[in-house]
């Protein structure tokens, strides 16, 4: 059993889900310092729902992400390429 059972695990992963449908909670989550949990708390609708856990994930630890992506079905590589990429598209990436 893992410690991340009773999150909502996404089932798509960042390059399947348009950037634009990604970016309001982006601003939500990190430059407004919304909590996931509000977020979560703030939507019924599933995919929403899916969207806002996307974008957690885009902070966490690679163990951790691909824990979480573990119902994407894809290879490990693709997981965080995408997610790094992103990052990087929706202006989260470090500059270094």
């Amino acid at each position: 059993m893992s410690a991340f059972d009773h999150i909502l695990h996404p089932s798509h992963c960042f390059c399947q889900v348009p950037d634009e449908d990604l970016r309001p909670w982006v601003v939500k989550r990190y430059v407004e310092g919304c909590s996931t949990l509000e977020l979560l708390n703030s939507t019924d609708d599933p995919y929403h729902k899916e969207l806002i856990s996307i974008v957690a994930l885009l902070d966490v630890d690679d163990e951790t992400l691909l824990e979480m992506m573990g119902n994407v079905h894809l290879p490990q590589h693709h997981i965080l390429h995408c997610r790094d990429n992103v990052r990087r598209i929706l202006g989260l990436a470090d500059p270094s």
